[in-house]
């Protein structure tokens, strides 16, 4: 398995649960609030900013034990968020999640490749 289908995996498995949350609790109303959209979209591209300019997190993410611990926190910490701030932090993770696949969808079909990127 290449690093970018785990990524892909583990980020699948994160917004399936992280969805599932928002349906059990009846809370997908949060999606389809714009202050939601835009905090989801811009904490991801905030985060792959990070693997872009190549700092050391790059180094990192090739261990799949960083990779997999962090789909696990990223997972109990929306849901803790979930529980203190309310549903909207959840839904924003949702998003994330989101703009992660359509920034991996341009890679996979060539529009897009990030000096950063592992191929």
């Amino acid at each position: 398995m290449t690093p970018r289908q785990r990524d892909a995996l583990l980020a699948a498995a994160s917004g399936a649960a992280c969805l599932a949350f928002l349906l059990v609790s009846d809370a997908t109303a949060a999606l389809a609030r714009p202050a939601t959209v835009v905090a989801g979209v811009g904490a991801a591209l905030s985060v792959e900013a990070l693997f872009v300019a190549e700092t050391p997190v790059v180094r990192w993410w090739t261990d799949p034990r960083v990779q997999v611990g962090s789909a696990v926190a990223f997972v109990a910490a929306a849901a803790v968020g979930f529980l203190v701030a309310g549903p909207w932090l959840l839904a924003a993770a949702c998003w994330g999640l989101a703009t992660y696949f359509a920034l991996l969808s341009l890679l996979a079909a060539g529009v897009w490749t990030p000096e950063g990127s592992d191929g």
